[in-house]
């Protein structure tokens, strides 16, 4: 038995789409589906989309978990 996580991380950058980072709550979902992400953020400026996804991050596990 191989434990899942709870959350899933996608980070991609390319040349038309620029920077986004992607967080998946798999929370009672099968294993390998990742739904869609509660967190979805993209940019040009990485370090803005870093930042974005973690504020974002940080307010859903507030509101949905009681903090982090």
């Amino acid at each position: 038995y191989e434990r899942q996580s709870l959350f899933a991380l996608e980070v991609g950058h390319n040349s038309i789409a620029d920077w986004g980072v992607h967080v998946y709550d798999r929370r009672g979902k099968a294993s390998g589906d990742w739904g869609s992400p509660v967190i979805s953020e993209t940019g040009p400026d990485r370090a803005q989309v870093f930042a974005r996804a973690y504020l974002a991050f940080t307010e859903y596990m507030s509101s949905t978990r009681g903090g982090y």
